[in-house]
């Protein structure tokens, strides 16, 4: 119950810094994120190499990863316009296939809920696609993620 607890109220701060302090908010969060894709970079440029004796494909593959991995997280080291440009990708990618999935279920019904699914899946879609196009803009992502960290926190109070 306390490790809820400390979690709630920590995710109220951290909503609340990032309502107060958007750029210093989400610069520590691209600059955190980008630490820990160089870490897996490196990780895998490791492990490519050691696997490139066995196996010359798998070890290729993830020698590639690695470098893909370094340079994107190079790339998002404190970038804030690069993170809200992936989390706004992010958003707008999960909407389409929260439609696409909730038009499946509401056209070929397998079960007794499967319009009422669709229907929430194509509304949450909808919401998806509107969040994205403001989380593109760095502030209007440090809006969305303090008050959804605000809520999270105090639903974990409860």
């Amino acid at each position: 119950m306390a490790s809820n607890s400390l979690r709630g109220v920590l995710a109220i701060i951290f909503g609340l810094i990032l309502l107060a302090f958007p750029w210093f908010g989400l610069w520590t969060l691209s600059a955190i994120l980008g630490f820990i894709l160089i870490w897996i970079g490196f990780g895998l440029l490791v492990f490519g190499a050691f696997t490139y004796r066995a196996s010359k494909g798998a070890g290729a593959v993830f020698l590639v990863l690695g470098i893909l991995g370094l340079v994107t997280g190079i790339g998002l080291f404190g970038n804030v316009a690069a993170f809200s440009a992936i989390a706004g990708l992010g958003l707008y990618l999960s909407g389409f296939i929260l439609i696409v999935s909730g038009l499946v279920h509401v056209l070929r019904p397998r079960t007794r809920l499967s319009k009422e699914v669709g229907f929430v899946g194509i509304i949450l879609g909808i919401a998806y696609l509107i969040l994205g196009s403001y989380a593109v803009d760095p502030r209007g992502l440090s809006v969305i993620m303090g008050i959804w960290l605000i809520i999270a926190g105090v639903t974990s109070l409860l």
